[in-house]
């Protein structure tokens, strides 16, 4: 070593030793739990969000009390356990802030021996400003839970909400005037409601809305209105995700390119194998043994690391095309798409989140980190 590189490295040394340590604050540490959460830049893992998650709660930091209260009352990457859930929530909603209010009241909604605290602490957001808080302790009076039943108090707490454009209180305004509910009974003004709501993708006030065109309640009788309605409600407001193409390749536009591509595929190419097997599934002619091969080959090509296959071939798990239907293999796939970088991936997870029960959802985490080990 020269006299240089001595030098240099006593000054390292020095300076190591009289550094402070440095020490991941309880922000530092929620913000790594939430990148786990939302799979930013990582794989999407509930799991490890949960360690940073309550290590960041740990040391007092009420945003992680709160999101750990949340993990433990719906189970995402630790046990399902109301108590520790109630524990945590209430650490965070300690502090007053509103939305952790609101969080731990909608678990406190979940036992009728506690809704009657659920709808103070729900009065106490809505006072802050909250709309969803109004809107809920508004669900809880029209229904007479926790509280008396008061149809006046509900109409009145989703009144400013749903001038604001609430989609929850939009609806639930619209069912009081379809049941004369502390209100004259009025059809049309419930269906202005409905389609304000049903506007913004809520699928309960499309499937109302249906029911009033299916009888000509307050709208024109129109069976073939309400069909479509009832379908938009049933299909969700996600927008089914499509095949992905690797925009790094030339456009396969020509028929002729598809001839072409199978003596490539036989060779066993791995580009022209995931550009047959999306020439394949984008050709709604396409047979099903065409789709299983289209499978077989995304499986060689996503195996291989490759993006744009994994995400296919995930979509295919999903929808049961070419393969036996897993909801789980096609969130594992998926998700590890997402992190090679396909830029639709965290799209389609939202779109197909509600296919999978929270155990689902953990062990195609749990099998996608095994597989990028």
């Amino acid at each position: 070593m020269t006299a240089r590189r001595v030098a240099i490295a006593a000054v390292l040394l020095v300076a190591q030793a009289t550094a402070p340590l440095a020490q991941d604050t309880g922000a530092d540490r929620f913000a790594q739990g939430m990148a786990h959460h939302s799979g930013d830049g990582v794989l999407q893992d509930y799991r490890a969000a949960a360690g940073h998650i309550r290590a960041a709660a740990e040391q007092g930091y009420a945003p992680a009390a709160n999101m750990l209260g949340r993990y433990h009352f719906e189970g995402l990457g630790v046990a399902r356990d109301r108590a520790q859930a109630l524990r945590w929530l209430e650490v965070a909603a300690d502090t007053g802030e509103p939305n952790f209010v609101f969080d731990l009241a909608q678990v406190l909604e979940t036992d009728p021996a506690t809704t009657p605290r659920a709808a103070t602490l729900y009065a106490t957001a809505a006072q802050a400003g909250l709309a969803d808080a109004a809107v809920n302790l508004g669900v809880l009076y029209q229904q007479g839970r926790g509280v008396a039943q008061d149809y006046d108090r509900a109409r009145s707490l989703y009144d400013g909400p749903a001038a604001n454009g609430h989609p929850r209180a939009l609806n639930n305004l619209g069912l009081l005037y379809v049941r004369a509910n502390g209100v004259p009974q009025d059809y049309a003004r419930a269906a202005d409601l409905f389609a304000q709501a049903a506007e913004q993708g809520l699928a309960q006030a499309m499937t109302n809305l249906a029911v009033l065109y299916e009888n000509g309640f307050g709208v024109p009788l129109d069976e073939a209105r309400a069909a479509e309605l009832y379908r938009a409600a049933g299909q969700g407001t996600a927008r089914p995700p499509d095949y992905v193409y690797d925009p790094r390749l030339v456009p396969l536009t020509l028929e002729v390119e598809a001839a072409a591509l199978v003596a490539l595929v036989q060779t066993g190419d791995p580009v022209a194998q995931f550009q047959w097997a999306w020439l394949v599934l984008t050709d709604a002619g396409s047979d099903l043994a065409n789709r299983t091969d289209a499978a077989r080959l995304l499986q060689r090509t996503a195996h291989q690391g490759h993006g744009p296959s994994m995400f296919n071939l995930g979509l295919l798990y999903m929808r049961g095309i070419g393969v036996p239907q897993d909801y789980v293999l096609g969130h594992q796939w998926l998700l590890l798409a997402q992190v090679a970088g396909v830029a639709e991936a965290g799209a389609a997870l939202d779109a197909t989140a509600s296919r999978l029960t929270v155990d689902q959802v953990n062990e195609a985490q749990r099998r996608a980190h095994t597989y990028t080990q």
